[in-house]
Order: C-alpha cells, then structure tokens, then sequence
C-alpha cells in the first residue's frame, strides 16, 4: 500500500489555440489625454466599437507587443520603472491605478505617455473641483427623454463611453461624486435612476495631490487594486538623470512616434487573465495559492508589527483583494510567457498589497513575508496542500453524489487513492477511506497543519450530515 505522502496529483499540460485577427477600431489622434473631448461634441452612441473582445492572435504575440510598447517608457521618466510595471499589471487585468503625490511630479505626463501606447482607444479626461457635477462626468440630461417624464443622460463621450480615463485632482471631488464613480471604476456599469449602462471603462488612472480620509474616500480607494505614491527624488543621481531626459525633448512629447499595443489586445489578454477565455487557460497548483494567502498574512502581520505603537491599527487588506490577487499573478504568469503560476510570480503581489513609491516599511515587510513564506512553506509541504486540496474537492464530489447523483471526476488522485485502499471503483469509496487518508498526512509548518485540520473538519461534518446527525435539512 502506498503512503499518503505518494499521493500527488499533477494537472495534464494545457495547449491554447491561435485565435484569428481582429478588426481594426477608432483611433485618436494627437494628445491621448485630450481625445475624448474632440468626440464627445457629436455622433451616435450607436457607433460604438462592439463589446466584448474578438478572438485574436496568439497571446504571447500580443505579450511581445506590451514589451515594445511600454519597455522604454522609464527613458523620459526617470525612476518611474516600478510605476511602468504596475502599469502594465493595470492593463493586463482591467484593474484602476491610483496615483498621488505632490505637484510637479509628472503625474499628468506619465498618465498621457502611458494611454499614448494605447491603440485604438478613446480617452477620458477632467480635473476634479468641489464644485465638479455628475453630469461633467456621465454627460447631460436629455432634453427630449425629459419631456416624456424620464430623466436619461447622454453618456456618448463621457466617462461612461471611454475605454480609458484619467481624472486629476481626484480628492478635491465631493463625497456625492466619488461614490457615484464606484460603479463605473468597479462594476463597470453606470447606474443613476431607473438609467441602467454597461460602462466601457478598461483601466482609469486616478491622480492626487493628497489622500482624503472618509467613510465614501475608503470605499473608493478599495477599488483601486493598485496605487503608487510619486514623491520628488532629490539625489544628485536622480536629478542628474532627469536633466538629460528633459534635455532631449524639453518638456515635449517629441521623437518618434512610440510602439503601440491594440487595446483589444490588452483586453484579450485580460479576459485570459481573469479566466474568460476557456481555451486559453492559465493554472496554479494549489500550494501556489496556498502560498499566496500565507504570504499576504505575513504581510499584514509583519505590517501590524512595524506600526508604531501610538498609532498601531488593524491593517486591513480587503477578501476582494485577496481574490483579485490571484488576477494579478495570472497576468504575470502571461507576461513571462507562461500559463502556469509558479511560485516565483509570488513577487508580483507587491505591486497589490504595497503603495509603489510609498512608505519603505511597506515594502520591508513585504519582502520579509515572502522570503519567510517560500522557506518555510517547500517541499513536501507543497505536496501535502496539493493533496488535502484534492481531497477537499473530492469530499464535496462525494456528497454531491449522496445529494444528486452525480458523477465522481475521475482524476488522477482519485485513481491514486483507489489503489491505495484496493478498492475497485469510485463507489466503493466513502469519507471514511477520506478521513484516513487525510489523518496519514503530518505536514511540517503550522499554517499547513491548520490545513490539514480544516479538511478534517469539513470530512467529518460531511459525515455526520450523511449520518443524520447534525440536523441539516438540507440533505
């Protein structure tokens, strides 16, 4: 009989078809800061591009044309590479960046020369002022809808139509505003009375002098999944630096014109990242997203830790970030040319959970909670979390088949685990031969034990629902 160590399930190697090309889509000219406002005088919300994306080239080709387009964007913005690179994560996974800092450090520059390499997009831009009303952002009431008792607005060429945004000044909205941007920034649809419209936002960049404090300001900033603080750097090198890159354009967008990326292909790549694509699947062994979670509770713990004491609070990082973390290391999988996450990706999390630019403490502890995680967390370990993971899943195909009929996946642990026991088919097997399994398994490190326990737990409760013990009704 073989051990519960040896039982180990290892996921078959994926293939990915080569989808055919696009068509092509608008293309604004000129400042891409400043192209919505030329559309937005006029024309049909019907002339919209169509939605969704068209099956296109082999992604790792369109991965070739995001390394042209952004790589030697840190040539006229010195130090701004991590910015660059949490950027591109941006775009890779549809997600809102937030940029602050104090004035003068290039924030609007950057977010011009980074939508510049955008093909095919239309853009959205303002600056924020108290006196900021609703309508400049989701556009005006319709004259003739209002006639008739309704209260529409015309959404052609605002915020609501673009596919990328910048809005500077950001905090200096009122509270009424910024919430009413939650739903166009997170969703992706604009909502306002009975008025119900998907929002075609791909990635928007918000940028501000200072952080506000509020109820409304904390919900807006959880929906930005990555933010960045530009603070001036005055070191003899970093200035040095600076002087030769303004001197070669003097404060123009000059040169040649830069590479650029389809933003169909940004949003192809992004549907693969988020799993939308079924042929084009990216995977991560569960010990991968094992050691994700882990590494973020280090974090938060080390973080907590390095607080002063005076003001020393709960460091709360969000479940939805926890989730979309995953996101981000299925679209660092795609830009290493891979669709597979590897432990090595784990890196990538610092561009979620730390603000790029920001406090150093920050990305300190950051640093320590993954080298710790990767150390303590190896090996046999990663075994043990594959399997209990295995297990679990294969528990709840068992109750399903108690509850509904239905059919146990034939998978290669659960031929492993067959032959493990003797038995003959799936049907010979119970949650007792599971709970057995599982109780063989002495994982090292205490975060996998606390695993090990949990798959217990649920074993037995499942158990005790077949037996009618636990008085659920629901079985």
């Amino acid at each position: 009989m073989d051990s519960p160590e040896s039982i180990s399930e290892t996921p078959p190697a994926l293939e990915f078809p080569r989808p055919s090309e696009a068509g092509d889509g608008d293309s604004p000219e000129g400042n891409p800061l400043g192209a919505s406002r030329a559309r937005g005088s006029g024309g049909p919300p019907g002339l919209r591009r169509a939605e969704g994306h068209t099956r296109l080239a082999d992604p790792f080709e369109i991965v070739a044309q995001v390394k042209e387009a952004f790589g030697d964007l840190e040539e006229d913005l010195v130090g701004f590479g991590p910015l660059v690179a949490q950027s591109v994560l941006a775009l890779v996974t549809r997600e809102n960046i937030l940029i602050f800092g104090p004035p003068g450090t290039a924030k609007t520059l950057y977010a011009g020369m980074l939508f510049g390499r955008v093909a095919d997009a239309r853009v959205f831009d303002t600056q924020m002022s108290k006196g900021t009303l609703p309508e400049e952002l989701f556009g005006s009431v319709d004259i003739e809808e209002l006639k008739r008792g309704r209260t529409v607005y015309r959404t052609w060429g605002t915020l609501v139509d673009a596919d990328l945004a910048f809005i500077d000044e950001f905090f200096d909205a009122n509270d009424m505003v910024l919430r009413a941007l939650l739903g166009v920034f997170n969703e992706r649809v604009f909502k306002k009375g009975s008025q119900i419209e998907p929002a075609a936002l791909h990635t928007g960049i918000a940028a501000a002098n200072y952080l506000r404090a509020t109820e409304v300001t904390e919900a807006v900033l959880d929906r930005f999944l990555f933010r960045a603080y530009l603070g001036p750097d005055y070191s003899p090198l970093a200035l040095l630096a600076v002087d030769q890159a303004f001197a070669r354009h003097y404060g123009r967008c000059s040169g040649p014109a830069p590479r650029r990326v389809p933003l169909a292909g940004l949003a192809y790549l992004a549907d693969i990242a988020r799993g939308l694509v079924p042929e084009v699947l990216i995977r991560a062994a569960p010990h991968v997203l094992f050691l994700k979670n882990a590494v973020l509770n280090r974090y938060r713990e080390l973080l907590q830790e390095a607080s002063e004491p005076e003001a020393r609070r709960s460091i709360y990082i969000s479940p939805r970030t926890y989730a979309k973390s995953r996101i981000v290391l299925n679209a660092a999988a795609l830009l290493r040319g891979r669709l597979e996450v590897r432990p090595e990706d784990l890196v990538q999390l610092k561009y979620v959970v730390t603000t790029i630019g920001g406090r150093p403490e920050q990305a300190q502890c950051f640093e320590k909670a993954l080298s710790e995680t990767l150390l303590r967390i190896r090996g046999a370990d990663c075994e043990h979390i594959d399997n209990l993971a295995a297990a679990y899943e294969l528990a709840e195909q068992l109750m399903a088949r108690r509850r509904n009929g239905h059919a146990v996946v034939r998978s290669g642990f659960l031929q492993r685990l067959l032959r493990f026991f003797g038995l003959m088919s799936e049907g010979e097997l119970t949650f007792d031969h599971l709970r057995r399994y599982v109780d063989g398994l002495k994982p090292h490190d205490e975060r996998v034990q606390a695993l090990r326990h949990g798959v217990l737990r649920r074993i037995q409760e499942l158990t005790r629902r077949v037996d009618g013990q636990d008085g659920c009704w629901l079985f």
